[in-house]
């Protein structure tokens, strides 16, 4: 008997594979109906065995073999395969499909699908499917070992909260401890620095500082109120500048440049993401090197604008 939306992974400890699927659980909350169900079973040593609900339909499944090969914030190498029946209207539709990732795969935004008559596709989270180049047969796992499984049931979504509550608490403590720093690093600036030249190199630096955090601990502006938290901090820095300016007035074009990124960034940057999930149905990632082509455009745009911009504009 064959099982819809079956996910098989040889590779990974438990606690990472448990972790990478409330996470991806959490990620699309929104748009995952109440009921639904995932079974997580252990298949022997080192492998390890999905079942999601049977009426979770091909996009979600789709994301989640990708999300499962590539989670964030966790370290494994796998090797992944999906099962399920096409759904949608389309090419795929009514086919039984091995969904897998490539190892030669470079986007990492898209899976890979081959059907029962062994034909091969590329689907990308833009929803086009191209024929694919990988040649993958297909074939249905046999003597699976479904024994004792864990469960996670979507309720509510005051549920799907609670299972993802310590992650978003480490980012609160995080933002605390980083912004009383970036505070203390300004008040001492007062203290330490007699000369004017040393002064407002460090305050420079400071400011810079915040910018290129903001940028790459992406996570945190993910989260609502600690982006709104940000935008208040970006504020206080925008005004002290305002302040420096009016004290040292021959370092204006700098001083204005330098401590109205902050904020810039954060202005640009929600409409940005939110057009990025628009399209790619992801969050983007900011990472070094970037994971695929559309996060390079993301963050090269993030960068130009909230980089460059300022400095051109207040220094032209």
């Amino acid at each position: 008997m064959k099982i819809d939306n079956l996910i098989l992974i040889k590779g990974g400890a438990y606690n990472d594979i448990k972790k990478a699927l409330r996470q991806w659980i959490d990620l699309y909350s929104k748009d995952l109906q109440d009921g639904l169900t995932f079974q997580l079973y252990k298949n022997g040593s080192g492998n390890h065995i999905i079942q999601a609900d049977e009426r979770l339909d091909n996009e979600r499944f789709y994301y989640l073999v990708n999300y499962l090969n590539y989670p964030e914030g966790i370290e494994y190498k796998i090797d992944i395969e999906g099962y399920t029946t096409g759904k949608d209207k389309n090419e795929l539709k009514n086919k039984e499909l091995l969904v897998y990732i490539s190892p030669t795969d470079k986007e990492f935004d898209n899976v890979f699908v081959t059907t029962s008559e062994n034909e091969n596709f590329k689907v990308d989270f833009g929803g086009r499917i191209t024929e694919g180049r990988e040649r993958k047969n297909y074939k249905y796992p046999t003597n699976l070992n479904l024994g004792l499984s864990e469960s996670i049931t979507i309720q509510n979504k005051h549920d799907l909260n609670n299972l993802t509550e310590r992650p978003k608490d480490k980012l609160e403590t995080r933002f605390k401890i980083i912004s009383v720093v970036i505070f203390c690093a300004f008040v001492l600036t007062f203290f330490l620095f007699q000369t004017e030249d040393d002064f407002l190199t460090i305050n420079y630096v400071v400011a810079f500082s915040v910018w290129a955090w903001l940028t790459f601990d992406y996570k945190i502006l993910q989260v609502d109120k600690l982006y709104f938290s940000s935008v208040g901090l970006g504020l206080v820095i925008f005004l002290y500048g305002l302040f420096l300016n009016e004290k040292f007035d021959e370092n204006t074009p700098m001083l204005q440049s330098v401590t109205t990124m902050p904020i810039f960034l954060l202005i640009i940057q929600r409409p940005l993401r939110l057009a990025f999930i628009r399209v790619m149905k992801r969050e983007p990632k900011v990472e070094k090197p970037a994971p695929s082509f559309a996060d390079f455009v993301y963050i090269f745009i993030l960068w130009m604008i909230t980089l460059i911009i300022p400095a051109i504009y207040f220094n032209g």
